[in-house]
């Protein structure tokens, strides 16, 4: 019986995502194309290659072996594919559209300043960068390439951990002298209730319990255009506070950060133009400006 590939690709991102639903998204095909795949790769192996509690799967115990081939087939297979041709070696033979997604603060503050840098380096590659308070989605082809500002729980992704998002407790002066500059006194702008249970946000609440809010947004860069004019402090990222001119970063305050995350897909990672700006975003984003290294 000839090797049943598909049948273990298949195999590899049930077991990835963690259930059918998630692993047919990401292969483009419905979950009935899926449970015949592993009905034939069971057939194929002679034993049952999953276990199922509920809408979640889990490799059983025998076929952990099989697991952990299909995976170093998956990984043999991307290598394989990376491996340009020595003509492909020169940068300006790179080319297409590369779709980037991210938070805005990172996307406007990090990203979009160096994009020259990476045109120099590779002329041929248009990065289209994609803000939205929703994430794209990497198993539908929404986008190429994601930051996140969380690890995704499930997905056959390829996940690299960059660093931290700092942030600072910012403030207007507005003609106010150094030593008025408490923010126990002040009033804030805030992020909206949505963010509540985002770690800096916490923090926030925690060592400002009493603070009295004049005014709320869903995005860094608002809330600092919703400080001109008048004294007040709001907790921002460094990349978008630091940038704008007017506002004062308060010292002795430590705010938590945020981890920050790279993905690419794992059927995309191979591909050169998604690999040439993967790479340049670790380059720039990693500079210790404003995403520190844990």
């Amino acid at each position: 019986m000839p090797l049943d590939w598909e049948g273990l690709r298949t195999f590899a991102l049930v077991c990835q995502a963690g259930n059918m639903s998630a692993a047919a998204r990401e292969l483009g095909v419905n979950q009935t194309t899926v449970a015949r795949r592993i009905a034939r790769l069971e057939e194929w192996v002679g034993y049952s290659v999953l276990h199922r509690d509920g809408r979640a799967v889990s490799p059983t115990a025998r076929a952990q072996a099989l697991l952990q081939t299909a995976l170093q087939m998956q990984e043999n297979v991307s290598g394989l594919l990376a491996q340009e041709p020595q003509a492909e070696n020169d940068t300006r033979q790179i080319s297409g559209i590369v779709r980037l997604t991210g938070v805005d603060a990172i996307l406007q503050d990090c990203v979009a300043p160096h994009v020259a840098s990476l045109h120099r380096r590779y002329p041929g590659i248009a990065l289209e960068l994609i803000g939205a308070n929703r994430n794209l989605s990497l198993a539908q082809r929404e986008t190429d390439i994601a930051i996140r500002l969380a690890r995704p729980e499930t997905g056959a992704f390829h996940i690299r951990r960059l660093g931290c998002l700092q942030f600072g407790v910012f403030c207007n002066p507005d003609g106010l002298p150094p030593d008025a500059l408490d923010p126990a006194k002040l009033p804030w702008i805030d992020l909206d209730e949505f963010f509540a249970d985002k770690p800096e946000q916490k923090w926030l609440s925690d060592h400002f319990p009493d603070r009295k809010t004049i005014g709320y947004a869903n995005r860094g860069s608002i809330m600092a255009s919703m400080m001109a004019g008048h004294a007040c402090c709001a907790l921002l990222p460094m990349c978008v506070g630091a940038r704008i001119d007017g506002l004062t970063l308060l010292e002795g305050y430590h705010p938590v950060g945020r981890e920050v995350w790279l993905l690419t897909h794992q059927d995309k990672r191979h591909l050169p133009p998604v690999r040439a700006v993967a790479d340049w975003l670790v380059d720039i984003l990693l500079d210790g400006e404003f995403i520190s290294r844990l």
